[in-house]
């Protein structure tokens, strides 16, 4: 995983590695070694009362124990039923089917955000800036910085967050969550939600 310059303190490495493996389950379905890499990690620990923290370490060890349990041919034919289908997904996991642009698109209102920060799709890249895969991308690089980017200030961070992933990943996350189609999907949309929820109280107090 690429880091910026100087190094980031360890609590906000956790965070933007948990956004680097989003991103790579949103961008396309694991293989067997992040499968098997998944299943392998330490769980977090469990807070003793209710509340996001709890949600979250449940969640992540509810998706290890997926992960053991998963193959990578049916993880892949989930993702492409789910995220991709024939003419139009199950479930969208672009902004712009979630959020109305203020006088504008989303993905343009996006794509000046991302220039501000020195950031863009890269040659190659499909995905639209507006996916989500794209979005947890993102919010690791302004947290961890990347080469030749230093890490971005928590005001930095917490507008991109407020803008583009607080509105709307949390419907997309339930979208999945209800759909017949979701096995595996189900586990790894129900971490993002609590993550997403540590992510907006964490920023609000910032």
């Amino acid at each position: 995983m690429s880091v910026g310059v100087h190094p980031i303190p360890a609590e906000d490495q956790a965070r933007a590695n948990f956004y680097a493996l989003l991103g790579r389950l949103y961008s396309a379905a694991p293989d067997a070694a992040l499968l098997r890499a998944i299943a392998a990690e330490d769980e977090l620990p469990v807070a003793a009362t209710e509340g996001p923290a709890r949600d979250l370490a449940e969640s992540w060890r509810t998706l290890i124990a997926a992960s053991a349990a998963m193959d990578a041919e049916s993880a892949s034919q989930e993702y492409v039923d789910l995220f991709v289908g024939v003419g139009r997904s199950e479930v969208s996991l672009h902004a712009s089917g979630y959020l109305a642009g203020a006088g504008g698109s989303v993905l343009a209102d996006m794509r000046a955000e991302l220039s501000r920060h020195g950031l863009g799709r890269r040659e190659g890249v499909s995905l639209y800036e507006d996916h989500l895969a794209a979005v947890c991308e993102t919010m690791r690089v302004l947290i961890g910085g990347a080469p030749g980017i230093e890490a971005s200030s928590s005001a930095d961070q917490r507008k991109f967050f407020e803008s583009y992933v607080s509105p709307w990943v949390a419907a997309c996350c339930a979208a999945i969550i209800a759909s017949p189609i979701a096995n595996y999907y189900r586990r790894v949309a129900e971490f993002t939600q609590s993550f997403v929820a540590i992510e907006r109280d964490a920023l609000a107090i910032e």
